[in-house]
């Protein structure tokens, strides 16, 4: 799953079945970089065709249930 990034969010905000959130850090994610062994091959196909096959390429990824995050885009009215 990849889900947009909440401005300031540092911990993940999925929630299981029970409505209790996952609350797990939130790290630097290079998907196709050279020294990563990605696990999850249809996570990887949904990543290439959002963004394409950079290999410096950063998201963020809950280290406890693997959710993907989008970095929030840079508006420049949102620099004001």
């Amino acid at each position: 799953m990849i889900k947009d990034l909440i401005p300031r969010q540092v911990v993940c905000n999925i929630k299981n079945k029970k409505g209790k959130s996952c609350h797990g850090a939130l790290k630097r994610y290079y998907p196709f970089a050279r020294y990563y062994n990605e696990i999850e091959k249809d996570q990887l196909k949904k990543i290439e065709a959002e963004f394409g096959r950079h290999r410096k390429l950063v998201l963020l990824k809950c280290e406890t249930c693997s959710t993907v995050y989008r970095p929030p885009r840079l508006d420049s009215a949102s620099l004001i």
